[in-house]
Order: structure tokens, then sequence, then C-alpha cells
């Protein structure tokens, strides 16, 4: 019966994959999608969440695989995501789904399927990792026990347990097909584990001189009308521009009322009163605290000197008697209540420790409606007389943005994926919907002017490409003073003996590896790959970088440790093999992916 019991917490697992392949299948399969005459006849379905290769998702689909990931996020974190992590997680979402649609039709493309005896040599003989590593069938040691799971195998009381673990591998076992086929030529040779090694570890020092362009003076007098107009008939690609929209838009403040602050006071009062009555103050902190840092802790904060909290926060705390209760004390964060336990010196330095009842001031549940009702109305109206029209009468504040291209980005607004995505599927005119904006409010918008995508003209880009033409003559300047030292030298001890004779500063690193970072030079890959290319005391061709030319001398090499490299080769092995099977698995699916007709309207649906 245990064994049963630790089977049946783990079930959530093989539900939650089986409810994504249940929902992914009746779209591929055609309860959903592509087998709906009437939706190939009208276009688009209305409810559909996104589109690949023709195969529709729709809303009731896609909300009940969002409602289970987000599910899974609160239970693993005991909160709702932050306004970035909701945004991250919905893209992980949504990413998610188009590869496991993507995986599908292509399985079912090639044909691939699994015979009742492939699934059962898995069940028998070669069960999948999540019955490896689940507890039930562990020995004392925590190993899979295979007579375990064997006898739980047998014992009839787990039939519906196997029958969906039989529906996951009939499922996933043409994925696992597939990726084994695209993996079988992945491998990694011994001297691929070498070079790997000296990357990690193999180390070195040079010397270096730094030829700098930005001492190179370029009047404007030297970059030619002719110069500007050929380097922009040449590059023309770096000022392509991707379309750009304006909109005018009415933001309602979501902010706290002075009745909302007035109600907060007089509950944080309330706390005070029941303190002062007797009641233990770490248990109302626990119940009733705003700060998440301490409240868990009793609203604990430690020993702190001056400086460290606030200013009223502050000289209320260092005001205070030991065994004191102050407040409310109100600050940038909310209202205080605040309990001084000690106080010591330490260091010559006066320092209290306290413990605080937070409570945030935020508007309250009317407040919320009353500025989403006000929202609303403004966008029914804004629907029926126009935006304009409505702002003027309902007497709100307009704000006009720059032209701004589809980045997630909206100027005034800040990071804003979903309503930038509605704002480049929008109309220009056309009155959006209301847009929930976390710890901003309600924002209603109108596209008032579209770019399109263009090849800025010359007369915009002429200041940018006259400082570009500056820079090429100062590194072609700075390339002859650097050619014409290198041809001086005949010896290795030429470069110590004619920097010094022209006064030049002869720079010297630390070791540092091959994926290192190199202080005063950075990462720059034509510096690193010469450096390592060169033999002991070698002085090196002048090597350009972005930041100007370099000539560099190889001082010390660190021989290669072979007894090193015998110890970790076997797990470089299997990590570069990883890292390889990785990539190459990446490579086939981001072209699966770029081949593939995608329409995302999560925008109709989702702020």
């Amino acid at each position: 019966m245990a064994i049963m019991n630790k089977m049946r917490k783990n079930m959530h697992i093989i539900l939650f994959i089986l409810l994504v392949f249940f929902l992914l299948s009746m779209t591929i399969g055609g309860l959903v999608g592509g087998a709906d005459i009437t939706a190939l006849l009208s276009g688009q379905r209305p409810d559909t969440v996104v589109s690949i290769n023709g195969e529709d998702i729709r809303y009731e689909q896609y909300t009940n695989i969002r409602q289970q990931q987000l599910e899974e996020y609160r239970n693993r974190n005991q909160r709702e995501p932050s306004g970035y992590e909701l945004q991250q997680l919905e893209d992980q979402i949504y990413e998610s789904v188009i590869r496991d649609v993507l995986i599908k039709q292509f399985v079912d493309k090639q044909g691939v399927s699994v015979s009742r005896k492939e699934i059962a040599y898995h069940i028998f003989e070669n069960p999948p990792d999540f019955l490896r590593s689940n507890e039930s069938f562990a020995d004392s040691a925590g190993n899979f026990d295979i007579e375990k799971y064997h006898a739980a195998l047998q014992d009839e009381r787990n039939l519906n347990y196997w029958k969906n673990v039989e529906y996951f591998l009939a499922t996933s076992l043409p994925f696992q097909k597939i990726q084994d086929e695209i993996l079988a030529t992945v491998f990694v040779t011994d001297d691929e584990v070498r070079e790997d090694f000296i990357k990690r570890n193999q180390k070195i020092k040079v010397k270096y001189l730094f030829f700098n362009p930005n001492f190179v003076t370029i009047d404007d007098a030297e970059i030619s009308q002719k110069e500007i107009e050929q380097y922009y008939k040449e590059h023309k690609d770096e000022f392509q521009e991707e379309e750009k929209r304006r909109l005018q838009y009415v933001l309602y403040d979501l902010e706290p009322t002075s009745r909302d602050s007035l109600e907060i006071l007089q509950f944080a009062e309330s706390i005070l009163d029941s303190i002062n009555r007797g009641s233990d103050f770490s248990s109302l902190a626990e119940e009733y605290s705003e700060d998440p840092g301490s409240a868990a802790k009793g609203g604990d904060l430690g020993f702190f000197e001056r400086g460290m909290m606030v200013k009223p926060f502050e000289d209320a705390a260092f005001s205070a008697q030991i065994g004191e209760v102050v407040g409310p004390v109100l600050s940038q964060h909310g209202y205080h209540i605040i309990k001084v336990f000690d106080r010591k010196q330490e260091d010559g330095i006066e320092k209290v420790k306290a413990s605080h009842i937070l409570f945030k001031i935020e508007p309250s549940r009317n407040t919320v409606e009353t500025v989403r009702s006000n929202a609303n109305y403004f966008a029914e109206m804004a629907e029926e007389d126009g935006f304009t029209p409505t702002a003027l009468s309902e007497k709100v504040k307009v704000d006009t943005t720059i032209l701004f291209s589809h980045s997630g980005f909206v100027p005034g607004l800040g990071m804003q994926q979903r309503m930038s995505d509605a704002i480049f599927n929008a109309k220009i005119g056309k009155p959006s919907r209301v847009n929930y904006i976390e710890n901003q409010g309600y924002v209603i918008y109108e596209i008032i002017d579209i770019q399109k995508e263009r090849i800025k003209p010359l007369s915009e880009v002429e200041s940018q490409i006259k400082n570009a033409v500056r820079r090429e003559k100062q590194m072609q300047g700075v390339a002859v003073d650097c050619r014409n030292f290198r041809e001086k030298i005949q010896t290795p001890e030429d470069f110590e003996r004619l920097a010094q004779q022209d006064t030049l500063t002869i720079q010297e690193t630390d070791f540092f590896a091959m994926d290192g970072y190199i202080r005063n030079v950075g990462k720059d890959a034509n510096f690193i790959g010469t450096a390592f290319g060169l033999e002991q005391n070698q002085v090196s061709a002048p090597v350009r970088t972005e930041r100007g030319y370099y000539i560099i001398k190889l001082v010390e090499k660190q021989p290669f440790n072979e007894a090193l490299f015998d110890l970790q080769k076997a797990n470089l092995k299997i990590d570069l093999l990883e890292t390889k099977k990785r990539l190459a698995y990446n490579d086939w699916f981001n072209q699966l992916k770029e081949n593939a007709k995608i329409k995302d309207f999560r925008y109709k649906f989702y702020n």
C-alpha cells in the first residue's frame, strides 16, 4: 500500500505531460484544427491563440496549458509571478507549445510510430527516467530497484497507473526516435577533447603595445562628401530601419486615495493598540507585515546602524528606548510599527536591534474598481465617439510617444511585450481595449502614425557616417605607425629596446586562458587567438581589434598538464558530447521553426 501511495503522489507528473499531449493532439488529430471544413472556408478562427502551419491552438486549449504552468509556478514558489517573471513564463509557455506541435507534425509527416512490443520493452526493461527516479522503486541506498519495480507492475491495483505510463510512452517514444536519429552522427574526437581542455585550462602571459586610434586627429576638412556618399552606398544595410509606430494614450493611474491611506493608518493604529494591550509583536508581524524579507522572522531586522534605513524609520528607531514600541511611522514604504530590542556600540558606531510591522499604502479594492470602471468607460466612449473627442470631453491627460519599433518597449510605459504585439497588429485610428499595466494602471491607446520599414536617408545619418569615416581614417593612421614599428623588430629583444627608444609603454598581462578576460583588453578574439598562436618570445604581426592595433609578445606559456588532462578527460568528453548534441538538436529545431508558418494572436486574449 505504501508503494501505491508514493506512486499516486507522483501521478501528477504523468498527468501533466499527458494533458499537454492530449490538448496538442486535439489540434494535430483534427478534433480542433485543420479538419474543420468551416474553418478552412471562412479563414482563421476568432478564438485562435497561435496558428502553426495551419493548425490552430484555440483559446480553451492554450488557456488550459497556461493555467497548468502558472499553477506549477505557484506551487513551486509559493507566490504569484511578478510582472517580469510572468512575461518570461508567458514566453516559455508559448515556445513550448510551438515546439511540441512542430515536433508532433514532423513525427506524423515522417510516419514514425511505435509498436506494442517496443512499448512493452520500455515498460519492463527500460523504464523512463521519471520512473527510475520515483522513490517508490528505490532500495535502501536510494538506487532504482528493478525487482521492486517489477513487483509494482504485477500488482493489479496499479492498473490505471500503468495505463497512463503506456499512453505516455506511445506518445513520447516517436519523439525520442526522431531525436536519436538527429543525434546519431554526433560524436567527439580525442583531439576535440584535448582542444577543449586547452581552452579551459592552459594559460599564457604576454606583453603588448597598444596603438590607440584616438590619438590620431582627423579634421572635418579631411572627410569629403564623396567619402560620405560612398560609405552610405556600401553600408546601406546598416541603416535599415524596421517599421515604427507612434501612439497617443491615456493612463488611469492606480494610486491610493487619501481615504485608502487613512484606512491603512487606522488599521496600523489598531494593531499598535493590540500590541500595547499585550499581544505578541512577533506573531502579529508574521500575520500582518507586508515586508517579505522580515515578516517570516517575526519582523526581525537584526542590528543596523544609521544610514541603513530610510530617514523617518531611522529617526524613530534610534530615538526609542529598549523595549519601546513606536509608530505608526510613515516612510516611502508605508506605515511602520517599530519595536526596539537592543542597542550597542561596535567599533565606535551605535547600532540598534529592532523589528517592525510594515503596512503598505496601496489602492483599496474600491479604488481599483473605480479606476478600472473609469478606464472601461473611456474605452467604450472612444470606440463610439473617437479617442480625441472622448479625451477632451473627459478632461483626461493624453500622452504621445515618439516613433518606436516592435521591441517590446513602449515609450512612457516600459517593457510591455504583449501590449507591443497588439500595437503592431492594430489599425491606425482605432482605439484599443483597456490594458492593465502592473504598478501603473489602466491604459487605452490609439495608433496615430505608422512609419513603414525603410532605409534611412543620407540626410538623417550623415553625422553618423562622418564619425564612422573618421574612425576608419584614425585606424588607418595608427595601422601605419604599428606596421612601421613592427618592421624595425628583428630580434625578440628589439621589442623592449625599440619601445623604450620611442617612449612607448609596454603593458604585461596576468596569466589568462583562451576563454578568459584580459584586463584593459577584454575578451577580444583577435588578440587572444593571435596570442595563443605565438611561440615563446615570438612577436606578433600587427593585430587589429575594435579598440585599435596591438603588437603582442609571448612571455610565458604554461606547459600542458598531461596528468590533469588524463584525470578530467572522461568527464570532459561527456560534457563536450552533451554540448554538441544540444547544439545539433537546437540547430535542427531552429531550422524546423524557421521554415514553419507561425501566427501569434496572443495579443487578442492576454495583456
